[in-house]
């Protein structure tokens, strides 16, 4: 008897990935945009017309920006109703810990446009570290690293910092204007991460003395996650998951300090493992009730 088909979503402020699978074979891909369940009103109806169109069974969710097993519950219970469909929601991280370690205990270290982690032991205790968005955090992401690098070369072109005209000239190229124009773009759209991470590319790879000591800052806190959650949880395995890691000296770094490996497959299908499991009681590692 074949078994039911699973429905993994990964949905985040960047955009929507899904996988129907079925009897350990993948039915169906989808890719939608960004759903944010929690600020954009229409995020929710999108997602539960995916979850219904797929025909899945079941389906596994990690949605970014939940902040308590409160806001989980009670989105599940919604999508149930709304959808017909035994649905089970997660945030971003705690799927992307699921796919990177196939379910086995291990923590997982997220780091691209932002920076996450979420750690499980053999006992199902959780535990997580960051995840405070780039206003307050998201240390040793594209976002931090661009920022950090911004700021250099600022100080650097009005003289209250380290002189490097090599950092300062990549990002007035990487931006088409001056350091005054590029500033105040910035503060215009600092709702929007993007506008800065996107930066973290062009300066990475710069062989300038201010930029090594932003990237050996941010794989420090990169590793500064997996110590706090070890300290809570045990000397769990690690896994690396997000493009920070494809650079080659904070990838080096990192590794060398955690013996990290990477994610055995991507959050969608941790979001499978998710619905295939019994939720009940589970810890989900948020302080928030």
């Amino acid at each position: 008897m074949a078994g039911l088909p699973i429905l993994g979503v990964e949905a985040t402020g960047v955009g929507t990935q899904a996988v129907l699978v079925q009897d350990g074979e993948v039915v169906s891909r989808f890719t939608e945009g960004p759903m944010n369940v929690l600020l954009d009103p229409s995020a929710f109806d999108r997602l539960a017309h995916l979850i219904k169109e797929s025909g899945a069974s079941a389906a596994g969710l990690g949605l970014a920006g939940l902040h308590s097993k409160r806001e989980a519950s009670l989105l599940e219970m919604q999508l149930r109703a709304k959808t017909g469909v035994a649905a089970v929601v997660a945030d971003d991280t705690e799927v992307a810990q699921l796919g990177a370690f196939n379910g086995a205990p291990g923590i997982v270290v997220i780091a691209h446009t932002g920076s996450n982690s979420f750690g499980r032991d053999g006992g199902g205790r959780a535990a997580r570290a960051g995840g405070f968005g780039h206003v307050i955090g998201d240390e040793g992401s594209h976002y931090w690293i661009g920022s950090q690098a911004l700021r250099s070369a600022v100080k650097s072109n009005d003289g209250r910092g380290q002189k490097s005209l090599a950092l300062e000239q990549a990002i007035t190229s990487a931006y088409g204007t001056d350091l005054e124009t590029i500033m105040m773009r910035v503060t215009e759209q600092a709702a929007d991460p993007g506008v800065i991470s996107r930066l973290a590319k062009t300066v990475m790879n710069l062989e300038d003395p201010i930029m090594k000591e932003i990237l050996d800052e941010a794989t420090d806190d990169l590793v500064a996650h997996v110590t706090a959650i070890r300290g809570q949880l045990g000397h769990l395995p690690v896994a690396m998951y997000g493009s920070i890691f494809q650079h080659p000296y904070i990838r080096a770094r990192f590794v060398n300090a955690t013996n990290a490996v990477d994610a055995v497959s991507t959050p969608v299908f941790g979001a499978v493992i998710l619905a295939s499991r019994p939720t009940a009681g589970r810890d989900m590692g948020f302080k928030a009730s």
